[in-house]
């Protein structure tokens, strides 16, 4: 055979093989449901998704992995529609009010704590079950004055963090924030909120 009659030919084989996908992950959600009162009447529930800060993953991590000390207690809080500009996985605690770019609605008493006017409501959650942990009852914001609520958070981590208003509690931590789903809540005057918390994974 003369080489001009000469025939090469080329064959590929390739084989995708991918990667098991891993079983038993964890993916921590949380989840609020507000119900919202109007003299004693029920008028609106709410139920929406949080997003956890990074400054709650870490937390979370060094506690699980590096010996950090367990928050014990948390404290939940209201955000306002004023100022209010988003939400970030780097917000801390230490820029509540400030370069946040949300403020903190403070117009309500603590049902609570004997209705103080000072405090933020604590999250009274249970032990966890089925990968799941919550408060059996829910948390109640008694509104003083009318205004505009966008969400939610949760802190913990200092005394200190039970200060409606406080941002320089040492060690405090903010776990999660949250905006209703449906839209800014405007409030009255003895309206009331009753909020339940769920973290599950």
């Amino acid at each position: 055979m003369s080489v001009s009659q000469m025939k090469i030919g080329h064959k590929a084989g390739c084989n995708v093989v991918r990667a098991r996908k891993a079983e038993n992950e964890v993916g921590l959600r949380g989840r609020f449901v507000v119900e919202h009162y109007r003299k004693g009447v029920k008028i609106a529930e709410y139920e929406f998704p949080n997003g956890i800060t990074n400054q709650g993953k870490n937390k979370l991590l060094d506690v699980m992995f590096h010996g950090v000390s367990a928050i014990t207690t948390w404290w939940l809080g209201l955000i306002s529609n004023s100022g209010y500009s988003a939400l970030a996985a780097g917000d801390v605690y230490a820029q509540i009010g400030g370069t946040n770019g949300w403020t903190e609605f403070t117009d309500y008493t603590d049902a609570g704590n004997s209705g103080s006017s000072s405090t933020r409501p604590e999250w009274t959650e249970g032990a966890a079950s089925s990968q799941s942990i919550t408060n059996s009852s829910p948390v109640v914001f008694d509104i003083t004055g009318s205004g505009t609520v966008k969400g939610l958070f949760l802190v913990g981590g200092a005394a200190g963090a039970q200060t409606k208003g406080d941002n320089a509690a040492s060690g405090a931590i903010l776990w999660a924030t949250a905006l209703f789903g449906s839209g800014d809540v405007a409030v009255n005057a003895d309206d009331q909120l009753k909020v339940t918390y769920t973290v599950s994974a």
